[in-house]
């Protein structure tokens, strides 16, 4: 009998592909979905799709206690609302999961992001134990800690910590895909200051890969960077959108950066992060083997994004 899993977040880009392998592996899938067009996708992976949202705690206790497998991907991405609010959403809703996991050693696999610790000063990598960081984004480490603290209960409670960038695709969505937008929006691919810091970034099914093991071979508790590259820079990246989509870059200063995105934005675009995989490749056996980043731009799924961005931009 094929175990059963059960996924927040299925629609959204991780999401989907997580269920998309899920199905593809056997197993029997149930994903929540907010609306009609999400439940026809997760429908047309093969999964059952469960309408709901993280505000109904009683229908995610439910699913989780019929469930062999959570994963919980879901977050609630209305930036205009406080961040803080955002994690208190989070944390609701791992502890509606876990009521129906209690006493089972059944595995949660939760998210959060590897931009919430500390970046090394030496421009090196950073790891799992790596201190948090004190700025915006090292709020949602106080729901990863809520989160493996159910290990205590009797859930296999393991988190997985996503890099800046998931990309691959073709995703309209995603961080990546902003940058290209922002670019034949303002006619210029631009990065800060000297661009010359690194960040994280991971292929889409490398990432959903991930989550599947880590349901099946980590240990309660456990912690690991869900990373597939840590040494492109900004203005690497800048200059393959600019190449891609056919303007210039430029450099900008930080306060500039603020006045054309936003603070968050701003901050998120500006965040120096290398976390390691090492963990997940040594424990879990786990082998990123996407396209990377840049080549995706140039020459990969984004093209296809950048072509859409120039016609809905188009001059009237």
């Amino acid at each position: 009998m094929s175990q059963k899993v059960f996924v927040t977040g299925a629609t959204g880009f991780i999401g989907r592909v997580v269920t998309e392998l899920a199905v593809k592996e056997g197993y029997a899938v149930r994903g929540l979905s907010r609306r009609e067009e999400g439940d026809a996708l997760l429908t047309s992976l093969g999964a059952i799709p469960v309408r709901g949202d993280l505000h109904n705690t009683d229908l995610l206790t439910e699913e989780s206690k019929n469930a062999d497998i959570v994963f919980h991907l879901a977050f609630d991405h209305d930036f205009s609302k406080p961040y803080a609010e955002l994690v208190d959403l989070d944390m609701k809703a791992v502890s509606a999961l876990a009521r129906g996991l209690e006493g089972t050693d059944k595995p949660l696999v939760v998210t959060n992001g590897t931009a919430i610790v500390q970046a090394d000063p030496n421009g090196g990598e950073t790891d799992e134990t790596t201190p948090q960081a004190e700025h915006t984004f090292g709020a949602r480490g106080v729901a990863e800690k809520h989160a493996l603290s159910f290990a205590e209960k009797g859930i296999r409670a393991v988190s997985i910590r996503l890099p800046q960038y998931v990309y691959g695709r073709g995703n309209k969505t995603g961080f990546a895909a902003q940058l290209i937008k922002l670019a034949i929006k303002s006619g210029e691919s631009v990065y800060v200051d000297d661009g010359e810091y690194c960040f994280s970034d991971v292929y889409v099914d490398d990432a959903a890969q991930l989550y599947l093991i880590a349901a099946q071979k980590a240990k309660a508790g456990e912690i690991f960077n869900g990373t597939g590259h840590t040494t492109t820079t900004y203005k690497a990246l800048a200059t393959a959108i600019s190449e891609a989509v056919g303007v210039p870059t430029k450099s900008i200063t930080k306060e500039d950066s603020v006045e054309r995105w936003g603070p968050f934005l701003s901050a998120f675009f500006s965040i120096r992060n290398r976390a390691s995989n090492q963990k997940a490749v040594e424990t879990l056996g786990w082998r990123p083997v996407g396209p990377g980043l840049l080549w995706e731009v140039r020459s990969g799924s984004y093209i296809a994004v950048a072509e859409q961005f120039k016609k809905e931009f188009a001059p009237a």
